[in-house]
């Protein structure tokens, strides 16, 4: 695993954490998210912004089917390696970018 995946992975994890405080048990990167009800509509919306964040561009949500896209660590870190600028590395966007 590449040490951006790994720091990714991380990053994503803590976010998920965070806003899920009722997760009990550890979070792997294949753990379903989507389907097993683990992300709820808000944690979904900041795991958006978190995904856009990373790839420095907004999204249209409804220009994919999130349930199978993202419904891993695993699948959103995938999401975000595979559409980040040409670099290959994804570039953290300014929270002033986003206004």
């Amino acid at each position: 695993m590449s040490p951006d995946r790994a720091a990714l992975l991380r990053d994503l994890r803590a976010l998920i954490i965070r806003s899920t405080p009722d997760l009990t048990g550890p979070l792997g990167e294949d753990a379903p998210l989507i389907s097993s009800g683990v992300l709820e509509s808000t944690t979904l919306v900041s795991v958006a912004l978190w995904v856009e964040d990373h790839i420095g561009r907004e999204m249209d949500l409804s220009a994919f089917d999130l349930a199978t896209e993202w419904d891993s660590l695993g699948g959103i870190v995938d999401f975000v390696e595979r559409h980040a600028p040409s670099t290959g590395r994804p570039t953290p966007r300014s929270a002033r970018d986003r206004v």
